[in-house]
């Protein structure tokens, strides 16, 4: 096998790997439902209420000490600043002092919280 075909294999097989991870996560996506948006506040109560507050002002107990303070979901010009995927990213991998959630919720979990969190700045 001549270097080029080799180097073209390898092309193929990476942008089929691409697609098949692309579309793999776009499978996990829920809709904006009320049943998904009410488990997300559940999930929310259980892992983000603490640092982000009752209210999702960013008001918590622990995220009292943070520098800097957690998100206000409630800030509606911050939020319409950031698209789902921004936001599932931040869930999903942490940002700044917030923790990742990548390990601790499955991604149908993640797009329930990224949904109920959207529903706090309407």
């Amino acid at each position: 096998m001549t270097p080029a075909r080799l180097k073209l294999q390898f092309a193929l097989i990476g942008v089929l790997s691409l697609i098949l991870f692309t579309s793999a996560s776009f499978a996990q996506r829920v809709e904006p439902t009320a049943e998904n948006i009410g488990k997300g506040e559940t999930i929310f109560k259980k892992h983000c209420q603490a640092c982000h507050g009752a209210t999702g002002m960013g008001d918590g107990p622990a995220g009292k000490r943070m520098n800097p303070k957690p998100y206000n979901f409630r800030d509606k010009e911050k939020m319409a600043g950031h698209t789902d995927e921004q936001l599932l990213k931040a869930i999903t991998k942490g940002e700044g002092p917030m923790p990742p959630f990548e390990r601790k919720l499955r991604e149908n979990e993640r797009w329930m919280v990224l949904h109920y969190i959207r529903s706090l700045s309407k």
